[in-house]
């Protein structure tokens, strides 16, 4: 941690020039945060790293966070309940983060107020087709169980998290595919498993989405924010 740094808060890595220098700068914004792999306090060792978004407007605030909150099924733990928590605060979302010991890498791209409701538009979307769960909401989230399931091709976190931001910056993941690697992460039986399910012709591993974002063919935020000192 840097000097004088706080614990939860967010070192910059990157400044460039804003994507606009006239009167028409965009004031909303779209973070893509892809959290690395962590090791819990039992020794289990969490690979697959997590991919949320974060659609932050004039309006609005939002962090939406999709994963296997709900039942896991499949071999590997593969599939489950496909669970969206909808975060009315960044911090609370990202203080869990962190305190998992995982390093979440925020890339954060300058979009227009209407642009960002194009993101939220598509999760409500989602929201109105699936079940707000009572019980697992409370004032910093609600918690919904979309009317599709999880599955590690997709819809997951990552994918899900693509999709939205391609409301707002279409050319998001444009050249994305020469870095869908899964070799990188995951094991040679997990991927003779999910090759017999078809493999996936997108990027589908937030491992393989932060060294995309972090490449020259990707679109260029206007900043990269780290939280945490994990992997």
């Amino acid at each position: 941690m840097a000097s004088g740094q706080k614990p939860f808060e967010a070192t910059t890595n990157n400044t460039p020039k804003s994507v606009a220098e006239d009167k028409l700068k965009p004031k909303a914004e779209i973070h893509i945060l892809v959290g690395g792999a962590y090791t819990d306090s039992s020794g289990e060792e969490h690979r697959y790293g997590h991919t949320a978004l974060r659609v932050k407007t004039r309006a609005s605030d939002l962090t939406y966070d999709f994963g296997r909150y709900g039942k896991v099924t499949g071999t590997f733990g593969e599939s489950g309940d496909g669970i969206l928590r909808v975060w009315s605060s960044f911090q609370p979302y990202i203080n869990g983060e962190v305190a998992l010991q995982r390093k979440t890498t925020g890339f954060v791209y300058g979009v227009f107020d209407h642009e960002g409701d194009l993101s939220n538009s598509y999760f409500n979307g989602l929201m109105k087709s699936g079940k707000l769960i009572e019980g697992k909401s409370n004032p910093q989230k609600n918690v919904y169980r979309l009317a599709t399931d999880y599955h590690a091709l997709g819809p997951n976190c990552t994918t899900l998290s693509l999709d939205a931001a391609k409301q707002a910056i279409p050319k998001i993941d444009r050249g994305s595919e020469r870095y869908n690697k899964p070799e990188d992460v995951l094991s040679f039986a997990e991927r003779l498993a999910l090759k017999a399910k078809g493999g996936a012709s997108r990027l589908f591993l937030p491992a393989n989405l932060l060294k995309f974002l972090h490449s020259e063919d990707a679109v260029k935020p206007l900043r990269i924010d780290v939280y945490g000192t994990g992997k």
